[in-house]
């Protein structure tokens, strides 16, 4: 019964979402940002960003840890009660997170990876369990409308941009 579901679910998102060149449009369209696989799943530990798409939020000893979607995890310490911006730890395709024992678990697109939390400015790769699970990671832009369809041999599709004056064939 559970695979119908995912079945109809599967043909209703095709429906929705189409690419055919009887819809092609140039203007203002959503256009996929790639990286190359090896580059996609290096973790970076960088200055601190501003939060784009917020996600859950953890707090940890004297410091806040915020989910950005598929992009990574935003660290604040704890001063005085409010979260002062510290880092932002670069994991593509991010889309959970917990934390226990100084250790952060969240995945890199289809891998699980452990990340040594004990000193905060310097976070590190402790472990990685690749291909732990199986992902369908969206291809869909973060809102409706035209779009670039995903090319796949380009890369490993990391986010969304908009960009003006740009061919597309794909709707959403």
């Amino acid at each position: 019964m559970k695979k119908n579901y995912f079945l109809v679910a599967a043909a209703l998102a095709m429906a929705f979402a189409s690419c055919n060149q009887a819809n092609l449009k140039r203007d203002e369209v959503w256009v996929p940002i790639y990286k190359d696989k090896a580059e996609a799943k290096v973790i970076l530990n960088l200055p601190a960003q501003q939060v784009r798409s917020g996600g859950k939020i953890y707090a940890y000893n004297n410091y806040v840890f915020q989910l950005e979607q598929n992009q990574g995890i935003h660290v604040y310490k704890l001063e005085n009660k409010k979260p002062v911006p510290v880092k932002f730890i670069q994991v593509y395709g991010a889309q959970e997170i917990a934390i226990k024992d100084n250790l952060i678990y969240t995945n890199n697109f289809k891998d699980i990876v452990v990340l040594n939390i004990t000193n905060p400015q310097e976070v590190a790769v402790e472990s990685r369990i690749p291909d732990a699970f199986s992902l369908n990671t969206s291809e869909l832009p973060p809102a409706k409308g035209y779009f670039q369809c995903v090319d796949s041999t380009k890369g490993m599709l990391i986010g969304w941009e908009k960009q003006d004056n740009i061919e597309a064939t794909c709707i959403y």
